[in-house]
């Protein structure tokens, strides 16, 4: 039996709703770039309903609810009757192949999908549960595939503000540079783009190192980007640097963790080096909404959680860093930095 409405702010009628039915994009999203659906409207289209069927082998009935699902979600546009083609955010972000596309990232999902279930088991047992009960930095250390795509995943998500952060970090008078957790280096390659003095040194852990020195050779920066065998917590980090790299490392670890972590950048820089911090950062308010979810992701992937500045400037201080800026770089992305007295 129907009860009365309830008086509702009319702004707030569809919140909860709109909340609940966002999977179902971020569902129709990986199942395009998987099936490789959005590589075909890329290189092909426009493209009908039935010609997009028959190219990918996929049920004209299901591609045509895929089309209306992400023509709704403006990934896909109809340029005339019938035909359809990618949204410029599409073309760039969800394309295989493409520099900064987020396809990797987005693939991640099929088998990492980060369902109710899934959070119900991080809620219940407030630790890492991706894979189970593995930890999952050392499931990457035993499967080279698991770390490759990760490793993947996670250059995919920092192509765009790798090339932003080059822009804005303060390393015109570095000359060498700790990547530490740099994963396959894309953050390094812009930076040594950026910088033609600069020498990087990507820390990793045995399965990714290839990785590092196959990206590279790819750019031609065998003489800037060398990989070094390393664990962030296990052995002493290398000494002698300008500046230290954190770039989405933060946010894997405890908070006493992160503050090891600040103490051993300190400790590998020169006096007068600086420590680089590249996160998606909390604002005041608690936002932005995208930046704050991602707290899910780190409750069943990691032991972390998303920082504030204010938080992250507090830990900085407290490991010995003075002078810390903070600025924002690109999309949800920020860079904080502060240096060691001398």
């Amino acid at each position: 039996m129907l009860g009365p409405m309830q008086t509702i702010d009319p702004q707030d009628e569809l919140r909860v709703y709109d909340a609940y039915v966002a999977g179902r994009l971020s569902a129709g999203l990986a199942a395009g770039v998987r099936t490789g659906l959005f590589d075909l409207l890329d290189a092909d289209g426009p493209m009908s309903c039935a010609a997009l069927a028959e190219a990918s082998g996929l049920h004209e009935r299901g591609v045509r609810a895929w089309l209306a699902a992400m023509q709704a979600g403006q990934l896909v546009q109809e340029v005339r009757p019938g035909d359809f083609t990618l949204t410029p955010a599409a073309a760039r972000d969800c394309v295989r192949n493409k520099p900064g596309s987020l396809a990797g990232l987005i693939d991640m999902e099929i088998e990492n999908f980060l369902s109710p279930a899934l959070v119900i088991e991080g809620l219940r047992g407030g630790g890492p549960c991706v894979y189970g009960d593995s930890d999952p930095w050392a499931e990457h250390a035993a499967d080279p595939a698991k770390a490759r795509a990760f490793s993947d995943a996670m250059h995919a998500i920092a192509c765009s503000p790798s090339l932003a952060l080059a822009e804005k970090a303060p390393l015109e008078n570095a000359r060498r540079l700790l990547d530490a957790g740099g994963g396959s280096g894309t953050i390094s390659v812009a930076l040594a783009r950026a910088f033609p003095q600069l020498h990087c040194t990507v820390l990793e852990i045995p399965a990714v190192l290839p990785h590092i020195e196959e990206r590279a050779r790819e750019e031609g920066l065998e003489q800037q980007i060398s990989a070094l065998q390393g664990d962030l917590f296990a052995q002493a980090w290398p000494t002698g640097f300008d500046a230290v790299l954190l770039s989405q490392i933060m946010h894997d670890w405890s908070d006493d963790e992160g503050a090891r972590l600040l103490r051993r950048a300190y400790n590998a820089l020169n006096p007068g080096g600086t420590v680089l911090i590249h996160e998606k950062l909390i604002e005041p308010d608690g936002g932005p909404l995208a930046n704050a979810l991602v707290n899910l992701d780190m409750l069943v992937w990691t032991e972390g959680r998303q920082w504030s500045a204010t938080d992250l400037e507090q830990l900085m201080q407290q490991a010995g860093f003075e002078g810390v800026q903070a600025q924002k770089t690109y999309g949800y992305w920020s860079l904080m930095s502060a240096t060691k007295p001398g």
